[in-house]
């Protein structure tokens, strides 16, 4: 990637970056076209090309942009000072839901780039998924509360197991059900509320 693009004015910036997400948040990886990126963004491909070098180069620093500006966003809207463990879980989701409404277009291109394969991309992909998970996860154990959890029920486990189902909830779904991203959400939380009944002490539901 040429670094002069942090050169330009910010308008410029955010011009080809709300492009390339549009773009990308639409199609997956091999239908997306470099000539529509550049139309949205009002430049042309050679520009394109010139600050970005290759599709590949334009998707990564994508993917890279949005997941620091979701990860940024939900941190800044967190409450720390929670840690009932499906509490934490559900301002998560929800903070999730507001971003989506403030960013659409970053939150549909995370969830593509969860499914994506091409074998130009995924790999690079699947170490950044799986890294943000590995420390979300050491934040996310380091203040939930056990106490509440059933007898023999770890919180490591259950988190496992909310993971686990997360992965098998969104693989389940059809293309277009992954396009309503508030229904999904709203959907899982359901899931969630099961899992609370399941695993909390009865004095805590």
């Amino acid at each position: 990637m040429n670094q002069r693009f942090f050169e330009l004015p910010a308008e410029r910036q955010e011009a080809m970056r709300s492009a390339g997400l549009q773009v990308f948040a639409k199609h997956n990886y091999a239908k997306v076209s470099m000539e529509e990126a550049a139309r949205l963004a009002g430049v042309s491909k050679a520009l394109l090309f010139h600050y970005f070098g290759s599709k590949r180069e334009f998707y990564l620093y994508l993917y890279d942009y949005a997941t620091k500006l979701v990860i940024r966003e939900i941190s800044a809207a967190h409450d720390y000072s929670e840690t009932d463990f499906f509490n934490i879980l559900v301002s998560a989701q929800l903070s999730k839901i507001a971003i989506l409404h403030a960013h659409p277009y970053a939150m549909q291109f995370i969830a593509n780039a969860y499914f994506e394969e091409d074998p130009r991309v995924r790999p690079a992909l699947a170490d950044s998924f799986g890294a943000i998970v590995m420390d979300s996860s050491a934040r996310f154990l380091a203040r939930a509360d056990a106490s509440k959890l059933k007898e023999g029920v770890s919180a490591e486990a259950l988190l496992n197991i909310v993971l686990w189902m997360a992965d098998g909830f969104m693989r389940s779904r059809t293309p277009e059900q992954l396009k309503d991203l508030e229904a999904l959400n709203d959907e899982f939380l359901a899931h969630v509320a099961l899992l609370k009944q399941q695993f909390y002490r009865e004095e805590f539901l």
